[in-house]
């Protein structure tokens, strides 16, 4: 007589039946998936399926409640494995792209719940998805700051959205079969581009060579004396008067031809 196998604990049970939510929420979306198939990706019956979540709503919700928290726990990790913050970010976002390369079920469950965010429940997931990642992100360049290695002027949270948007960016291009705008050469160069633009220079510009920039992403430099003709601080030269033309107008004046 065939033995049954043991029956696995319930918090397993659960994690199974959430991870194969994920899949099929992700691949058809929330309207055109029953909880049938959820039950038969997972292993289990309907019944046991309900006992733990007693309508398909409150599955779809506890999937994306549980899908968020787990990615931001495998960022925090991988992020302690790196001594510099900001090399920690440019990493985890070439791995979110390669991520992608493998048919993430991940982004392609945050792209169709976009379309039921009309649902409050929903969009407080999602919103608590994209704020969490943030946080994440805003933390190791907040980090960074700290020890002298990410420019002052940057608020952390704004390039940490920034940082959000290039990943949506990798989502969109992937999901809409455009691949091949975005290689992995490219996206590296951006990453580079993106971490050189938060990295305190070598030699800082003093105070009153730069403009004030709280708030600000990407801040915008203004040359500093150092950088005009007549080199610390000289009066720059005057400009010789021009002789007016026969229609009374200076040279290099007036309206374009």
């Amino acid at each position: 007589m065939r033995q049954r196998a043991p029956k696995r604990p319930a918090a397993e049970r659960k994690r199974l039946i959430l991870e194969s939510a994920q899949s099929v929420f992700a691949e058809s979306g929330y309207a055109n998936s029953g909880t049938e198939q959820v039950a038969r990706a997972a292993g289990v019956s309907a019944s046991a399926l309900y006992r733990y979540f007693p309508s398909k709503r409150d599955l779809y919700l506890a999937t994306l409640r549980n899908a968020g928290p787990r990615l931001q726990a495998l960022w925090a990790e991988r992020a302690q494995r790196s001594s510099d913050p900001l090399e920690a970010i440019r990493l985890l976002g070439q791995e979110y792209y390669d991520h992608l390369q493998g048919r993430s079920s991940y982004a392609r469950l945050w792209f169709q719940a976009l379309g039921d965010a009309d649902d409050p429940d929903v969009r407080d997931a999602i919103s608590a998805n994209f704020t969490g990642m943030v946080d994440v992100i805003a933390g190791l360049i907040a980090t960074a700051q700290a020890r002298g290695l990410a420019r002052k002027d940057i608020d952390p949270r704004i390039a940490a959205w920034h940082f959000m948007a290039i990943g949506f960016t990798f989502d969109l291009v992937h999901h809409l079969a455009l691949d091949g705008e975005l290689d992995r050469a490219r996206v590296e160069a951006w990453g580079h581009l993106y971490i050189d633009s938060l990295r305190e220079a070598p030699h800082a510009p003093s105070n009153d060579e730069s403009i004030p920039a709280q708030g600000r992403a990407l801040p915008v430099r203004q040359p500093g004396r150092a950088d005009r003709p007549g080199r610390g601080g000289d009066p720059l030269p005057q400009v010789p008067a021009s002789t007016p033309d026969p229609v009374g107008e200076a040279h290099g004046g007036g309206a374009d031809g």
